[in-house]
């Protein structure tokens, strides 16, 4: 392991927190502020120089032989696809539980 494997790993983890916390309106403080449209920025920015650093580091052909990283990169993608659907549909239950309560 060299200190590029280190960023990029540290770049794709700490992507994830930032893209949650801003698809769950939470302020958090990143790259560009703490509000959430920031941290899906900043989340993104993330992925995209995970991506880049992987690239000049080892090429593309290797991703698919990296089982760790193809696994974060496949859970942030779909986080990225599903998270805001995820988060409306499982507001929506909490929700339904909080009135239910009452």
């Amino acid at each position: 392991m060299n200190l590029i494997d280190f960023f990029i790993g540290a770049l794709l983890v700490n992507a994830m927190p930032h893209l949650i916390f801003g698809l769950t309106k939470t302020y958090f403080l990143g790259l560009f502020g703490y509000s959430p449209k920031g941290n899906i920025a900043y989340a993104v920015l993330q992925f995209i120089i995970c991506l880049v650093l992987f690239h000049f580091n080892y090429g593309l052909d290797l991703l698919i032989e990296n089982g760790f990283l193809i696994g974060g990169l496949i859970v942030l993608v779909l986080y990225f696809i599903l998270g805001k659907v995820m988060v409306v549909f499982y507001g929506k239950q909490d929700q339904s539980v909080k009135n239910n309560k009452n």
